[in-house]
């Protein structure tokens, strides 16, 4: 096993387990996702490796950024350097399968949507909750999100911040297994054997046909996604977005 304080992997079999510790809501940044885009480049090369489970310890799978210590806010170039490192993620050529046992809210939800399955409960919470932040999505949403649910699941999740549950995700296609909570990694190791079963060179073929373009994809929509949240983060709005959640409050928006 590999490890560091925040992040650590192992392989049992064919399969890689990929656990971010930093309970109790996983809250990301560049540097996060910098070292699980680290694990997967080195997992490409682990000939033994044939499908990947990425997890979580605590409450929840990640509830995106903490914009209260983070410099999310106003640190620079920040939105550009953690979708490089995202992009990083999606080039990883071996199935990814996440489970999902809490929030997975705002960029959070984007790390979710970078596998290529989702395990999850009726204890979970999906949430692209940008709006109420006054901001705009970014860690390439606004393709991802459409090709799983569709253009107008999408837009009605973006345009209204709703919070949905782990059931109602599974309902819209958001989440491919709908389990109890102690059989989360059960389901997971179930799905990644059906794959380990498969010979590893027709998997990664038959997954880079499916995904052809995606990438490509993600890399030009990273960057208009970078450049709004690069302009509305300097608007009262995004201040008072961030205040209004930080406080658990709602939000009371001028337009400015």
């Amino acid at each position: 096993m590999k490890t560091n304080n925040e992040l650590n992997y192992s392989i049992k079999k064919h399969t890689a387990y990929i656990k971010i510790n930093r309970p109790p809501n996983n809250y990301f940044d560049a540097s996060l996702i910098e070292s699980i885009a680290d694990i997967l480049d080195k997992l490409d090369k682990e000939i033994n490796c044939r499908s990947i489970i990425l997890y979580s310890e605590g409450k929840n799978f990640c509830a995106g950024a903490d914009f209260s210590k983070s410099n999310f806010i106003e640190g620079e170039n920040i939105y550009e350097n953690l979708y490089k490192q995202a992009l990083r993620i999606f080039n990883c050529s071996k199935p990814i399968i996440a489970i999902i046992q809490g929030a997975a809210i705002g960029g959070g939800l984007g790390l979710a949507l970078s596998a290529d399955f989702r395990i999850t409960c009726k204890e979970a919470k999906f949430s692209a909750n940008f709006g109420k932040l006054g901001f705009h999505q970014g860690f390439g949403i606004s393709v991802t999100l459409p090709r799983l649910v569709g253009i107008q699941n999408a837009k009605l999740l973006l345009l209204t911040s709703r919070r949905l549950k782990g059931e109602e995700a599974y309902q819209i296609g958001l989440a491919d297994v709908l389990t109890d909570k102690n059989l989360l990694m059960n389901k997971a190791e179930e799905l990644a054997n059906e794959i380990n079963t498969s010979g590893p060179l027709g998997i990664t073929s038959i997954r880079k046909t499916l995904n052809k373009g995606l990438v490509k994809e993600i890399e030009k929509i990273v960057i208009r996604e970078a450049s709004e949240q690069n302009k509305l983060r300097k608007t009262s709005d995004f201040i008072e977005g961030i205040n209004a959640s930080i406080n658990r409050r709602l939000p009371i928006f001028k337009g400015e």
